[in-house]
C-alpha cells in the first residue's frame, strides 16, 4: 500500500531568504499542534514544502478543517508517495484514474529534482498520451474534470488530484505579541484574526460594565476568543471592569457627546498598561474609518493622542459586507450575530460628537481622577487562558 501524505506548500514564506528556516519550524510546529496526534506519524521541512506523513485510515475531512486554519499554508493536498520511478508512476496513475468518471483531464508536473530523466514538460505529455490512449480521454489544459497533479522533490514523487487553498499568510506567533480590544461584535474579531494571520499573537482585552449589563457579553466574547483560537492554539482573554469609569465620566459635567470619546481614550490607557505588562509591541482595534461616531478621522486622532504605542487597525479602509463576509469565513460572524449588550452603549448619547479635538477632551478629563480610575479597572481585571480544543 502506498504512503497517504499531507503535502504543504506556502508561498509567502519562501520570500524570506535567510530567514525561512525560522518561519518553515513556527509553521511545522504549528501543523503539528493543529493535527490531531494520532494523524500522523512524522512532519518534516521537504525542499520547500511540508510532508506530514499520515497514519492508516487518518480521517482526511477531520485534518482538511484543522489544515484551513493554520495561518502561513498557501495550499495543501492529500497525495500518494511513489517510488522514483517514472514507469511505477505511470501504473498508479492509470490506476487511480480508472476508478474516477470524468472526461477531459491534464496533467501538471513540476520537477524539483533535476536528476530525474524526464523533464517537466516531457512528463506532461507523456503521461497524458499514456492517459488518452489506455482511458480514452479528452485533453483540456483550460478546464479539466480532473488534474493530475505530479511533483517530484529530492528522491520524492507525489501524486495528488485535488489543490486545496489554505489560510495564506504568516506562521501565527512568528511576528510578535500584540494586544487586540475586543467587543462582541462583526469588527474586532475580524481585526484579531487578520494581525494572527500576518504572524501576530493576539492577547485579548474585554472591556464590559457587569452588572449594569449582562454577562452576555462577556460570554460572547469568550466564545470569539475560543473560534480565533484555532488559529494561534492558545490564547489570553482579560476582562477589564468598566462601569466606574463610564459612571464617573456621565456625572462629571462633561458634555454628552464627548462621552464615548472619554470612553475609548480611557480603554486605549488602560490597555496600553496591559500591553506592557503582557509584553505586547502594539495595540489592535476593528475600527473602520467613519463607521460610527467614535471612528471619524478627528475622533481616532483624539482617542490615539494618549498613548504612545502603535495601535494598528487593520479594517481601517474596509466597509461592513466585507468584514461580515470574513468573519463568516473565519466563524465568528453566528457569534457575533447574537443580542448582547455592549459597555459602550451605555450612558450613550444621542448626538455623539464627531469632530472633537484633543484640547476640548483635555479640559473635561482635567475634572477627572484619571490615574485612580485607571488604577480601579486595572485591580478588578480578570485574566483567562483559552487552549484550543483537540476533537
Amino acid at each position: 500500500m502506498l504512503q497517504k501524505v499531507l503535502l504543504i506548500h506556502y508561498h509567502e514564506m519562501s520570500l524570506k531568504g535567510a530567514n525561512r528556516p525560522f518561519f518553515e519550524r513556527i509553521l511545522k510546529d504549528n501543523i503539528q499542534k493543529a493535527l490531531p496526534k494520532d494523524a500522523y506519524t512524522s512532519c518534516d521541512v521537504c525542499f520547500g514544502r511540508i510532508m506530514v506523513r499520515l497514519t492508516e485510515g487518518a480521517d482526511e475531512d477531520a485534518m482538511r478543517e484543522r489544515v484551513r486554519a493554520v495561518c502561513g499554508i498557501a495550499n495543501f493536498a492529500f497525495a500518494s508517495l511513489l517510488p522514483y520511478d517514472f514507469s511505477l508512476l505511470s501504473e498508479e496513475v492509470l490506476g487511480a484514474l480508472a476508478t474516477r468518471e470524468f472526461t477531459t483531464f491534464r496533467v501538471t508536473a513540476r520537477r524539483a529534482d533535476k536528476h530525474f530523466p524526464l523533464n517537466s514538460k516531457e512528463i506532461n505529455e507523456q503521461l497524458g498520451a499514456l492517459i488518452a490512449a489506455r482511458l480514452g480521454k479528452r485533453v483540456d489544459l483550460e478546464d479539466p474534470d480532473v488534474n493530475c497533479h505530479i511533483e517530484i522533490v529530492g528522491k520524492n514523487i507525489f501524486l495528488y488530484f485535488k489543490k486545496e487553498k489554505g489560510c495564506g499568510g504568516l506562521p501565527a506567533g512568528s511576528g510578535g505579541k500584540v494586544l487586540s480590544l475586543i467587543s462582541s461584535g462583526f469588527d474586532s474579531p475580524v481585526a484579531s484574526w487578520k494581525m494572527i494571520r500576518r504572524g501576530c499573537e493576539a492577547v485579548f482585552v474585554h472591556f464590559h460594565s457587569y452588572p449594569y449589563t449582562s454577562q452576555a457579553s462577556q460570554e460572547n466574547v469568550r466564545e470569539i476568543v475560543r473560534a480565533l483560537t484555532k488559529f494561534q492554539y492558545r490564547s489570553t482573554l482579560i476582562l477589564v471592569p468598566f462601569l466606574e469609569i463610564q459612571k464617573t465620566i456621565s456625572t462629571a459635567g462633561i458634555p454628552e457627546g464627548l462621552r464615548v470619546v472619554l470612553y475609548r481614550r480611557f480603554m486605549m490607557r488602560i490597555a496600553e498598561r496591559i500591553a506592557v505588562r503582557e509584553a505586547c509591541k502594539a495595540l489592535v482595534t476593528g475600527d473602520s474609518l467613519g463607521q460610527v461616531a467614535s471612528q471619524t478621522l478627528e475622533n481616532i486622532v483624539a482617542i490615539s493622542a494618549v498613548t504612545a504605542m502603535p495601535i494598528l487597525r487593520p479594517l481601517v479602509g474596509e466597509n461592513k459586507d466585507d468584514i461580515i463576509a470574513t468573519a463568516t469565513a473565519i466563524g465568528t460572524a453566528a457569534i457575533s450575530a447574537q443580542p448582547y449588550e455592549d459597555c459602550c452603549s451605555l450612558f450613550l448619547p444621542d448626538h455623539p460628537e464627531t469632530k472633537a479635538t484633543i484640547e476640548e477632551v483635555e479640559r473635561c478629563e482635567a475634572k477627572l481622577k484619571t490615574e485612580e480610575l485607571i488604577a480601579l479597572a486595572l485591580a478588578g481585571a480578570a485574566r483567562e487562558e483559552i487552549t484550543m480544543e483537540q476533537k
